[in-house]
């Protein structure tokens, strides 16, 4: 059924179009559709994605395969459901060698592929990078609204693609990821001001106006022609409907419904498709228009017959969260969309005709059991036509659980239910509003650092499951409150033994207890391959360095380099071990050095402890160091007696050095080190320019991990 634009002909057929020589496809994360202009919005300003609706075809009813970003792009680059491609969450599944994607039928059609993304939820490391020449992932530049998940705003998103298409060529094929409206909703001055009662809104305002400045350039550099425009977001957003704050646990269509806009050649301009489509349905449409080798198995089918009034709408279109499931053991919830009927399988089913009640505030569940049936019996059809793989797991460290989970997301290892993955059964979702409320608001608490309160509102829910004991233990110990902490730590340790979070918390609470030897037995638990925060990989290097674990201890730095690339401390700590490790062994058995080495890297693991805001434990890092007996010579003791001198102040922490900022897009270095150095290069090279200088490891460690170059010339070092 299409819904056409005044003075076109229903049916009409233009010539085919070439394929477009540039192909660009962009995603704006968490954008619900009734939030841009020409999907009903009146205080919108979208302007470009409206242009875009005039000049091309907006989809009135696209539906997100999932709540959450990771499984509904995976399902958009790959036009599988998520039973499908098998990645169900975020943060812990890769998607499968063997499925091929989009970017992987493009480059085999002769298209340069790069791919530019807003956020680490999309890491490479997932399995979406296959089939891309380039894709930029480097998110180093700002945290996300306090949450501690890596994210760049959409003007850094531009300036990154803008250097990328250079790179490409004149025949590419682009996908830009704009994180910007996702929580915490942030907008930059003037969008601020502007949309102060609105951020939300004023977020996807900024990341529409970046849209248009890509496009700007793009057309610039290019011309008009040959370029096909693909605009669409991964899922919405709500806003207190049906008692939801959040997204991932419910599949209304305030999460569900999201916009959809084609523009470019071929495409006919002002038309308006009001059949229900999916996410899966772009990538076949995309390689149709491309004229690519289709995708085998796909859940979706090309779109493109819709733009001149043909038939082919879809049967119908799958949705799904796993999210309550594999957070908390309850229910998960399936769905399907099949004109306006809208059917969810949930312990209670439920049914809406959304023609009739787009709000969803009635279910015709009880009163149509015969539609429920068949929707239902449809429902497992398409479940039992999809391949069913099962993702590879993807090890997540604890900074990176507690970033998921400070956006909503809880990054679970398996099942917390005892039923099959996927299988519906167990507490309905919607009969738990209350508990995913509180948990929301105590997320949003502590990535503010409010952790009293957000330990208050957990506390309030009391026995509801491992995972709001692991999230009420990571309260407890930033609240002050070890014991509790330990208490909850070792209730989520017992449920899920595997979580390395829930194991950190523990030993921060048993060391903050004064039980180190404690906590340190419990470190050791962590494998040694797993990135872990500097605080904690600098405390168990020390600890294994001191015993003669030169490597492991080498192993875990560098593995926590990884998380913070430019981190003076963990950098100058690789270069100790480093120097460490290339002397005599028989110097490494002395017991003097390693107690010098071991009360070195408690004072570097005191300054990470303090720069990240938790003085107490730094102070306990720091007195740990001091009192070794070589630290009356150490040559970092004036450091150590500074960064005491702070902490007995009032002085909010800024850093035990300060920070710098150089040239180079993104990366930071501590005032001294750029001093030393004498300033950076233009070139972007770390010149070191001292002799004394040339054997110190936190310089070569630094040049090293930066792939830059050190070079002395006999001058001064001030560092």
């Amino acid at each position: 059924m299409l819904a056409l634009a005044a003075g076109a002909g229903c049916g009409e057929r233009r010539a085919e179009a070439p394929a477009p020589d540039r192909i660009l496809l962009v995603t704006i994360d968490t954008l619900r559709a009734d939030h841009v202009g020409c999907y009903g919005a009146e205080r919108a300003a979208t302007r470009t994605l409206d242009t875009l609706a005039v000049d091309g075809v907006r989809f009135e009813a696209a539906v997100s395969p999932a709540p959450l970003t990771l499984p509904a792009h995976t399902s958009l680059m790959t036009a599988l459901d998520p039973p499908g491609h098998g990645v169900r969450h975020n943060g812990v599944f890769r998607l499968p060698d063997a499925i091929p994607t989009l970017a992987e039928r493009l480059r085999e059609a002769g298209y340069a592929t790069g791919a530019v993304v807003g956020s680490q939820v999309l890491d490479r490391r997932y399995g979406l990078e296959r089939g891309f020449d380039f894709y930029d992932d480097q998110l180093t530049d700002r945290i996300a609204g306090g949450s501690g998940w890596p994210e760049r705003r959409a003007d850094r998103v531009v300036d990154a693609t803008l250097g990328l298409v250079e790179r490409l060529g004149a025949r590419f094929f682009l996908w830009v990821h704009f994180y910007d409206p996702h929580m915490t909703y942030d907008p930059p001055a003037g969008f601020a001001s502007a949309f102060s009662s609105r951020p939300y809104d004023g977020e996807i305002a900024f990341a529409d106006a970046q849209l248009g400045r890509l496009l700007r350039a793009l057309r610039a550099r290019w011309g008009e022609a040959g370029l096909l425009v693909v605009v669409t977001s991964d899922h919405g957003e709500s806003f207190g409907e049906h008692g939801d704050r959040t997204h991932s646990y419910l599949v209304y269509e305030t999460t569900q419904s999201v916009p959809l806009l084609f523009a470019g050649p071929g495409i006919p301009a002002g038309r308006t498709v009001a059949a229900p489509v999916g996410l899966v349905d772009v990538a076949p449409t995309v390689i149709a228009l491309a004229r690519a080798k289709p995708l085998p198995e796909t859940a979706g089918r090309d779109l493109s017959p819709l733009f001149t009034g043909q038939d082919g709408a879809p049967a119908n279109t799958y949705f799904e969260t796993l999210a309550p499931q594999l957070d908390f053991g309850w229910s998960p919830l399936l769905g399907l969309r099949e004109g306006s009927l809208k059917y969810i399988r949930a312990p209670r089913p439920e049914l809406y005709d959304l023609a009739a009640d787009p709000g969803e505030k009635r279910s015709l569940a009880a009163e149509r059991p015969e539609v429920v049936a068949s929707l239902d019996a449809a429902l497992e059809a398409r479940l039992r036509a999809s391949p069913g793989r099962a993702a590879t797991p993807v090890t997540v460290t604890p900074r990176e659980r507690a970033a998921l989970a400070a956006l909503g997301y809880l990054a679970p290892t398996g099942s917390a239910s005892g039923l099959a993955l996927g299988e519906v059964g167990g507490p309905d979702p919607k009969d738990r509003l209350e508990v995913i409320s509180e948990v929301g608001r105590a997320q949003v608490a502590m990535a503010e650092g409010r952790a009293g309160e957000a330990l208050a509102r957990l506390r309030a829910l009391g026995d509801a499951g491992p995972t709001v004991a692991g999230l009420r233990a990571a309260a407890a110990v930033n609240a002050g409150e070890p014991a509790a902490a330990e208490r909850d730590a070792r209730t989520a340790l017992e449920a899920s033994p595997g979580r390395d979070d829930y194991r950190s918390v523990l030993a921060l609470a048993l060391d903050a207890l004064g039980r180190s030897e404690e906590a340190d037995a419990e470190l050791r638990k962590l494998p040694a391959d797993v990135p872990l925060p500097a605080e904690v990989a600098l405390r168990l290097a020390a600890v294994e360095a001191a015993d003669g674990g030169i490597d492991t201890a080498l192993r875990r730095i560098e593995r926590a380099i990884e998380l913070a690339p430019g981190d003076p401390r963990l950098v100058r700590g690789r270069g100790l071990l480093l120097a460490q490790r290339g002397r005599q062994q028989a110097a490494l058995a002395l017991p003097q050095g390693g107690a010098d080495l071991r009360a070195h890297l408690n004072y570097l693991r005191a300054e990470a402890l303090f720069e990240i805001g938790r003085p107490a434990e730094s102070q306990r890092a720091l007195d740990q160091a001091l009192a070794s007996p070589l630290a009356g010579s150490a040559e970092w003791r004036a450091d150590a007696v500074r960064l005491r001198k702070r902490l007995d102040s009032t002085i909010p922490p800024q850093g035990a050095r300060g920070k710098s900022f150089s040239p180079i897009s993104g990366k930071s270095f501590p005032r001294w080190a750029c001093q030393a150095s004498g300033g950076l290069a233009p070139d972007d090279r770390i010149i070191v320019r001292s002799s004394t200088c040339r054997d110190d490891p936190m310089f070569l460690g630094l040049a090293s991990e930066l792939h830059h170059e050190a070079r002395p010339d006999g001058s001064k070092c001030v560092g």
